[in-house]
């Protein structure tokens, strides 16, 4: 178990000597729980791992942990019975409750082993009321409760209960900075065993080819619209007709460039996402910062190199290059819009005479520089060209990070990661 994270020995003498945690032999008999109301809002504000932290410092263990055993039947059936394990007066020493001799025998011989789902404290008040500081919902939700014994109820304890709680709750809001931050737990990666990654890739990817399936019709409409008023005629100078005109010239091509956009999301973050999962443990390090300095093009360039699973030989060949290039350099137009990727066109005046010039015709555009005039062709060959790039990285893979990343990061909507105790990284339902 890891150790607590130091909150202070002033605190925490102050606290525990007017809040006592009670001992096994204390606890009563026959009692009732009654949920407290008081500040429930309040204290869902904090994670369960926070009230696990809190009160581990504050109590140390906790006076009982229930678990669960389960042993599969030769009908693959899975039977699950509950242990609760309570803790004695000697160090690191637990009594089970609940538990049968056969359980027992084969616990203690080490051929099945209690998993802990939920855990609870039990704390004396100033005036000899408890409450339950406790889990439940497999360890997902943390709650407070009331006691109600002979000689205590709820009406003659509610008061210092609420001043217990809104005890807990000033140095819950004192601490909650230094007792769990989980981006700076992810960064360091300490005393994490798994998380889990959103795959963007896949549903940027799906997005993509959903939209590419839809866009067609749906530009069409567009285009009916763009067209209902002739801009030659007299309609120009409808300022309605003119309005109706101006909007749809601006938003035709959106499907096909939304879908050109999610298919570029698509291999960014399949890109990021194998670069995560298999960048080598030596370049991980925080002083490298391998995966925030390098940019996406250096990531492909690099990834057969700085990752575990490639074949370092396998050249990068000089047409997915080209490909990827061609979208990343169409992605930063679209994305940042600079004035000169706006240029729409010029105008000049020879001797009286009015000249246009459309500078789609000067520019030599991988896709055109407006969105109206895009196809679904346009979109069609991002998506070969995207497909290119993946296959490349696949085919630069040995087979099992082959098979790891076509598993999980191509099919999943969610990647588990494990940190395993070598500090590497493993894809997929490893166990921990």
């Amino acid at each position: 178990m890891k150790p607590p994270i130091e909150i202070g020995n002033k605190f925490k003498e102050k606290f525990t000597t007017k809040y006592r945690a009670l001992d096994k032999s204390e606890i009563p008999e026959n009692y009732k729980v009654l949920p407290i109301e008081y500040k429930k809002e309040e204290i869902g504000k904090y994670h369960v791992i926070f009230w696990h932290r809190l009160l581990r410092n504050l109590y140390d263990l906790p006076i009982e942990i229930e678990c669960e055993i389960q042993d599969k039947s030769h009908q693959r059936s899975i039977d699950v019975q509950k242990v609760f394990l309570r803790k004695t007066h000697e160090n690191n020493n637990w009594e089970a409750i609940g538990i049968d001799e056969t359980t027992s025998i084969a616990i203690q011989a080490g051929k099945t082993k209690p998993f802990p789902v939920n855990w609870k404290y039990l704390v004396r008040l100033p005036f000899g009321g408890v409450v339950e500081l406790a889990t439940s919902d497999k360890n997902t939700m943390f709650y407070i409760a009331q006691l109600i014994f002979h000689g205590h109820d709820k009406k003659s304890d509610s008061r210092e209960v609420e001043t217990f709680i809104n005890d807990l709750l000033g140095e819950a809001n004192r601490l909650k900075g230094q007792l769990f931050n989980p981006m700076k737990e992810f960064e360091r990666q300490e005393g994490i065993g798994q998380y889990l990654l959103f795959n963007v890739y896949l549903s940027n990817y799906l997005s993509a080819k959903t939209m590419l399936d839809t866009a067609e019709t749906l530009e069409t409409e567009l285009q009916q619209e763009f067209l209902r008023y002739d801009a030659r005629t007299s309609d120009l100078y409808d300022d309605e007709k003119r309005k109706h005109i101006n909007q749809y010239m601006l938003t035709c091509g959106m499907y096909y460039c939304s879908a050109i956009s999610f298919f570029f999301m698509a291999l960014e973050g399949f890109i990021n996402l194998v670069f995560h999962a298999f960048l080598k443990k030596k370049f991980r390090d925080k002083e490298y910062r391998v995966e925030q300095r390098f940019d996406l093009e250096q990531k492909l360039r690099l990834m057969s190199i700085l990752c575990d699973g490639f074949n370092e030989n396998k050249d990068l060949p000089a047409e997915v290059l080209l490909g990827f290039k061609k979208l990343k350099n169409y992605r930063n137009s679209l994305f940042h819009s600079k004035v000169e990727d706006s240029l729409k066109g010029l105008c000049f005046v020879e001797d009286g005479f009015v000249y246009t010039y459309e500078m789609d015709e000067y520019k030599d555009h991988f896709l055109p520089a407006h969105k109206i005039k895009l196809t679904v062709s346009d979109a069609i060959e991002v998506k070969k060209l995207v497909d290119d790039i993946l296959y490349y990285i696949l085919e630069s893979m040995n087979p099992n990070t082959r098979n790891t990343t076509e598993t999980y990061i191509l099919k999943e909507p969610h990647i588990q990661i494990t940190l395993l105790e070598t500090g590497e990284l493993a894809v997929g339902k490893s166990g921990m």
